[in-house]
C-alpha cells in the first residue's frame, strides 16, 4: 500500500475573502484536517487565558508603546499577545509536523517556512468583501450594521491581520513574494478557489517546473 504524500496548506486572507470557508472545503475534498478556530480551544491550556479571550486578541501585534523596542530588553514583559502567539507557534509546529492539514491565517505561511506546503493569499474587491460579510449576518447581527460600518470593520480587520503578519514575521502581508497563489475569489468563488488550489497541490506538487522551460538564448 502506498503512503499518502503529508499535504500542508496554509491560507492567508483579506477579511470577506472567503478564507475560512474555502480552507473548509479544500480540507473535507483531502479528508484532512482544517485548524482554524481550534487554535483557541488548544491555547487554552498553554496559556491560562481563557478560550473567548485568546480568540479576540489571536492575530493582534502588541502596542509598540509597550514593546521591548521602547521599554529596554532588561524590563520587557511579553505581551498577552505575544503569550498567544507564541503558543500557537508551537501548536502549528507541532501539527504541521505529524498530519496533514489545512491551517488558516496566523502566519502559518511563515511559521512553516522550512516545510514542505502550499501558501495561499486569498483577496477580493473591498466593496466584494463588504457584501459577502453583509450577506452573512443573521437578523440580530444585521439590525444597525449599515454597510458604512461593515466596510470600515473589514478595512480595520484588514489592518489588524497586516500589521500581525507583519511584526511576526519579516514579510509582507498579501506581497507575491510570501506565496504560492495569490487568488481573486470575486472571480473565482469559492468553489473555484478551492479547484486551483487542489490543481496546483495535484499537478505541481510544488515543485518548480523551470528546469523544464527553455527560453531562447536571447530572452534568458
Amino acid at each position: 500500500m502506498v503512503k499518502q504524500k503529508k499535504i500542508i496548506v496554509t491560507i492567508g486572507r483579506e477579511y470577506g475573502s472567503g478564507g475560512h470557508e474555502v480552507a473548509k472545503r479544500l480540507a473535507a475534498s483531502y479528508g484532512i484536517k482544517l485548524y482554524d478556530d481550534e487554535f483557541a480551544r488548544l491555547a487554552v491550556k498553554k496559556t491560562g487565558y481563557h478560550e473567548d479571550y485568546i480568540k479576540s486578541n489571536e492575530e493582534k501585534s502588541p502596542d509598540f508603546a509597550t514593546g521591548a523596542l521602547f521599554s529596554g530588553i532588561e524590563f520587557y514583559q511579553p505581551s498577552p499577545y505575544d503569550k498567544i502567539q507564541a503558543e500557537e507557534y508551537k501548536l502549528i509546529r507541532e501539527i504541521a509536523g505529524r498530519e496533514s492539514c489545512v491551517i488558516v491565517g496566523r502566519a502559518a505561511d511563515y511559521i512553516l517556512r522550512d516545510m514542505r506546503k502550499c501558501s495561499i493569499f486569498l483577496f477580493a474587491p473591498l466593496e466584494d468583501r463588504v457584501r459577502r460579510k453583509m450577506a452573512l449576518l443573521t437578523p440580530e447581527e444585521a439590525l444597525g450594521m449599515s454597510e458604512a460600518k461593515m466596510e470600515k470593520k473589514v478595512r480595520q480587520m484588514d489592518r489588524q491581520r497586516r500589521k500581525f503578519y507583519e511584526y511576526y514575521t519579516d514579510a509582507k502581508w498579501g506581497a507575491r513574494d510570501s506565496y504560492d497563489l495569490l487568488i481573486n475569489t470575486s472571480q473565482s468563488g469559492i468553489d473555484g478557489a478551492v479547484k486551483i488550489i487542489r490543481t496546483y497541490i495535484d499537478e505541481c506538487r510544488g515543485e518548480s517546473m523551470m528546469p523544464d522551460f527553455k527560453l531562447p538564448p536571447d530572452e534568458e
